[in-house]
């Protein structure tokens, strides 16, 4: 299965959630990053897919599922999001609306399970 079928799979899930259009996604971020600290993967599996779909040009929600994903050993899942939150937040590097040092993490991540 591909990013696309993933992706697919989350809309028919959440089919409520609009790109662009919800209130929660600002915290969703830090809430999904908790969950996974606290250890609820699937509760932070669900922040970050609707993260996903309300940010689609983001990489937070990307970039969590892949933490998610990594968490519970599902390593193709992992690296599907996790690659594509690269790109996501080069874009947002080169629009001007993101840190470059942001991406690193993002990299570092991506390169451990790949070394797995």
């Amino acid at each position: 299965m591909n990013l696309s079928d993933y992706l697919e799979q989350i809309r028919q899930q959440y089919p409520d959630i609009r790109p662009l259009e919800e209130e929660d996604d600002v915290e969703w971020w830090n809430q999904g990053l908790d969950l996974i600290k606290a250890g609820d993967l699937d509760a932070a599996e669900e922040v970050f897919k609707k993260l996903v779909l309300a940010q689609p040009d983001m990489p937070d929600g990307f970039n969590g599922l892949g933490l998610v994903y990594e968490k519970r050993g599902d390593r193709p899942k992992a690296e599907a999001f996790l690659g594509e939150a690269i790109p996501k937040a080069q874009g947002m590097v080169e629009a001007g609306y993101m840190d470059a040092a942001l991406i690193d993490p993002i990299r570092a991540d991506l390169d451990r399970i790949l070394k797995t």
